[in-house]
């Protein structure tokens, strides 16, 4: 008799369990589903609110230049303008 009272006490909870689990997982997982959703909608308004600070939406068609390096004054005399030097080329057969 006290084996039969065992399995079904174990039965019993077992089943209890099953219920109280396929009640709350639902609400637990919407509950962090939310949570996370709100970090994510958090963040993006933090990274969009300070890139539209930085910078202004730029119409389309426009080109923009954010740096212009300086030019310096001095130039290589020999160079006139050109870069690298000629090397001639002979073909050995």
């Amino acid at each position: 008799m006290g084996l039969l009272k065992i399995l079904l006490i174990t039965i019993l909870i077992l089943w209890l369990l099953r219920l109280v689990v396929t009640m709350l997982f639902p609400y637990i997982m919407a509950t962090f589903v939310g949570k996370m959703q709100r970090e994510a909608q958090k963040q993006y308004e933090q990274q969009t609110g300070n890139y539209s600070q930085e910078q202004a939406p730029k119409p389309d068609g426009k080109i923009r230049i954010d740096y212009v390096p300086p030019k310096s004054g001095k130039k290589n005399p020999s160079s006139n303008g050109r870069v690298g030097e000629f090397v001639d080329f002979e073909e050995i057969k």
